[in-house]
């Protein structure tokens, strides 16, 4: 008996050990489709899914956000600016910065002969403080203040958290 008790007493703390390594916080990623944007303004964005989609989560380590997307059904060999609206506190790295739309401009990328293309966003931790953002991301042809595909308005709510 005093075998099967010391036999359990070490599963049960090697199961705690086990555990403390891959401990962290739990992450619940958003997964946001685009929407078709006929207004060209990304505060009116209609019900009609477009192709593709984001996908925004809070990592733990060194990556405060990472946004990941791809659009699918756009003008094929197009570019398009890949922008993030109500990120307040960014301090990083950017293209534009619109300070009365909030948005960010992250990315410029072309669309293949099919009209898809993806992207890919990564803040770190020491440049978007902690807090909670309700995020957008709009789609727009390059150099142009008109968005064709956006995620809908208001934003996703997103709670970033670098411990």
């Amino acid at each position: 008996m005093k075998k099967l008790y010391a036999i359990a007493i070490c599963f049960v703390l090697l199961a705690v050990s086990f555990t403390s390594v891959f401990a962290g916080k739990w992450v619940d990623p958003v997964n946001a489709p685009f929407y078709l944007v006929p207004s060209g303004t990304s505060n009116i964005v209609s019900s009609d899914l477009a192709g593709g989609k984001v996908h925004i989560v809070d990592p733990m380590g060194n990556a405060s956000l990472i946004i990941q997307g791809n659009i699918v059904g756009l003008l094929p060999n197009t570019s398009y600016d890949v922008w993030v609206r109500n990120l307040n506190g960014y301090t990083g790295d950017y293209l534009q910065y619109v300070p009365s739309l909030g948005y960010f401009k992250f990315v410029t990328l072309t669309t293949d002969d099919f009209g898809n293309a993806d992207f890919h966003i990564m803040m770190k931790a020491d440049e978007l403080p902690d807090g909670t953002y309700q995020i957008q991301v709009a789609i727009n042809p390059a150099g142009v203040l008109r968005t064709v595909i956006a995620t809908q308005w208001p934003g996703y709510m997103v709670t970033v958290d670098s411990k």
